[in-house]
């Protein structure tokens, strides 16, 4: 089949946004499938360059970071960048996207951030990602986001339904990972912390039925004095909203803190920043935390696969996911320090059951497999 995968990348063009897309690629190409990537920009892009910190309307910078990344991965010559207030094309020429669009099969929209143009709901199967479970089932419910019901003929979610404001049938999914792009890191470095990176504040706060769901910055609070009650080196790498005074508040209770936009510039600084960890000590969103989502973290997903493991907030993952090696979970400040004195204690052991586990749970080959089946 011919499958077009299509995801937001040049306007935020960063390695951990980059790996969170291309691995559906990677994975329907790993099938045999010709496989093709698209990133339509919006008709209102809001591009920023990273390594420069500045706005980037055209994505000029976006569209470097692609050819230099889709390259290192295999599909040079396989993406398109549509700018679409100018009508630029990158990668592809608008002849040839157009004609690829006309014969594609399968369009896979990940994180439901392209908009459905004509071109892209004339394509039979039309499956819509939904990676950030609560907040997405409130935008189509609220009518923000009543397109992605509409445009697509298959819904995925990293959640589990039933959840918050839920009208559709989701189906549950979970990221996909290229193992064979993610070798073992390797021993982790002496005294090497354990960290994270992401974003602080939730982009959309939303509320239904009287809660109001919120971001990490919700569920931060009581492990704020974590680094003083295990000892543990422990590293947040944050950006968006509020950042520097989250780093400040969070620099005050001993956690190592640095900008996460940095560690993302390109695939080589993002994997070396996994790799210099002892693994993820994760906190989630409040809206994935409170009704026991079940949502489970791309980036998780790239430590385990290097090998690193993973110490992360319970959003009810463990129902369809093992803990206990390599990945534990936690929902309260005593049951993260345990987590992490077990980590400590026999790390070789819980490293390669990390990899393991990714490698089972979430081999891009197989997750893909799984979504088409479903779906076709």
């Amino acid at each position: 089949m011919k499958i077009v995968v299509a995801g937001y990348l040049a306007p935020f063009p960063v390695a951990g946004y980059f790996w969170h897309i291309v691995s559906y690629a990677l994975g329907f190409r790993a099938l045999g499938h010709d496989v093709w990537f698209l990133d339509d920009s919006g008709d209102d892009p809001h591009g920023w360059d990273i390594e420069g910190n500045r706005p980037d309307p055209e994505c000029r910078a976006g569209i470097a970071f692609m050819e230099r990344e889709m390259r290192a991965v295999g599909l040079e010559g396989r993406w398109v960048f549509r700018h679409m207030p100018s009508g630029r094309h990158a990668g592809l020429d608008a002849e040839t996207t157009a004609s690829l669009l006309a014969e594609a099969d399968v369009f896979v929209n990940v994180s439901c951030t392209t908009e459905m143009r004509p071109e892209y709901a004339r394509i039979p199967h039309r499956l819509a990602i939904d990676t950030d479970p609560v907040f997405t089932q409130i935008r189509v419910a609220d009518g923000e986001l009543a397109q992605v019901a509409e445009g697509h003929t298959r819904l995925y979610t990293f959640g589990r339904p039933p959840l918050p404001a839920q009208r559709h049938e989701w189906v549950p999914t979970r990221q996909p990972v290229a193992t064979e792009y993610w070798p073992d890191a390797g021993p982790a470095p002496r005294a090497a912390p354990f960290v994270t990176l992401g974003t602080w504040r939730a982009e959309f706060p939303a509320e239904w039925e009287g809660v109001r769901y919120g971001g990490r910055d919700r569920s931060f609070s009581e492990y704020l004095d974590l680094p003083a009650r295990t000892g543990a080196r422990l590293g947040v790498a944050i950006g968006g909203r509020d950042d520097d005074v989250a780093g400040a508040v969070l620099r005050d209770h001993g956690w190592e803190v640095e900008g996460a936009a940095r560690l993302s510039v390109n695939t080589d600084i993002y994997r070396s920043f996994i790799a210099a960890s002892a693994g993820e000590f994760g906190v989630a969103k409040h809206a994935y935390v409170a009704p026991r989502s079940g949502w489970f973290s791309e980036r998780t997903c790239c430590f385990l696969a290097s090998g690193r493991p993973a110490v992360v907030q319970e959003t009810g993952f463990s129902d369809w996911l093992p803990t206990g090696e390599g990945l534990l979970s936690f929902s309260t400040p005593a049951e993260a320090a345990d987590a992490l004195a077990q980590v400590a204690s026999d790390w070789e052991r819980h490293a390669v059951a990390a990899r393991a586990l990714a490698a089972e749970h979430f081999d891009a080959a197989s997750v893909c497999a799984e979504i088409l089946e479903a779906a076709v």
